[in-house]
């Protein structure tokens, strides 16, 4: 599942990424099998061992209530594997984008900014780079964001930054649900760009929304012969009615059948 703007698509079909996990960065590749999906390599480029990404399966066949048309477009596309951002930071910025623009345009931009910004590693599949920090952010003058396609998400970026660097030492020692009550408290932050930042943190989907904009566009994509709620509310009741305990599961899967993993990013 490459939901995160930080992955890309290379010319062998490859899906990489460079992710941060605690005193370490990790080059991630997901390479196609011959049964039609991914193998995940990880390969540490910086920092020390043991502190590899967490990585989390997610299989359509073991849910309740898959008898649905939407469970059967589920079950049709099979196990979902998903790495998880190991960094508040890089997470929130993924948020960010997330919430302002199509993947494909989020993962241009996310790129172009770290190859002219960020920090490069040299690697077995060539140098990659990740996002700037939050210090540097901070730091950039305002032309600098209007050049690099940024200015959509200027003041979120900078909001974000400043509560990435407040929160830098102290961030895993706070449950989830108590960083999302804080997140969501943050104006510019609120629990659109908080809970999507603790699910990818956390591998739980169930800190986005129930009414979340990509749950239910995706929704409706996969299964347009059901009468879907177009409302945001309504749609919310009915998902979290349909899906229950399981609406973490439910919602990555969807996420992942609808995301756009073939878009090329130099």
């Amino acid at each position: 599942m490459a939901d995160h703007p930080g992955w890309r698509l290379d010319d062998d079909g490859r899906l990489r990424r460079l992710v941060w996990s605690p005193d370490a960065v990790w080059l991630v590749v997901a390479s196609p099998s011959p049964d039609g999906g991914h193998e995940i390599g990880l390969e540490r480029v910086a920092g020390r061992s043991g502190t590899e990404p967490r990585v989390d399966v997610v299989d359509p066949a073991v849910l309740t209530g898959t008898g649905s048309r939407l469970g059967e477009v589920l079950l049709a596309a099979g196990p979902v594997v998903r790495v998880r951002t190991g960094d508040l930071w890089d997470a929130l910025v993924g948020a960010v984008f997330r919430d302002a623009m199509p993947c494909y345009r989020a993962r241009a931009v996310y790129r172009a900014t770290a190859v002219n910004f960020g920090t490069g590693h040299d690697t077995s599949l060539g140098r990659e780079w990740v996002f700037p920090g939050p210090a540097l952010v901070l730091e950039l003058p305002p032309e600098v964001f209007d050049v690099d396609g940024l200015r959509q998400v200027r003041d979120r970026l900078r909001t974000v930054a400043w509560v990435a660097r407040e929160l830098e030492s102290r961030w895993r020692a706070v449950p989830w649900d108590g960083l999302a009550t804080l997140l969501a408290h943050v104006p510019r932050i609120r629990s659109l760009i908080g809970g999507a930042a603790i699910a990818d943190l956390s591998g739980d989907f169930r800190a986005l929304a129930t009414s979340d904009f990509l749950v239910k566009q995706h929704v409706h994509a996969l299964d347009p012969t059901t009468p879907w709620p177009r409302s945001a509310e309504h749609f919310g009741a009915r998902w979290q009615a349909m899906t229950g305990i399981e609406r973490s599961a439910w919602t990555t899967l969807v996420l992942a059948a609808g995301a756009w993993h073939t878009r090329r990013v130099p």
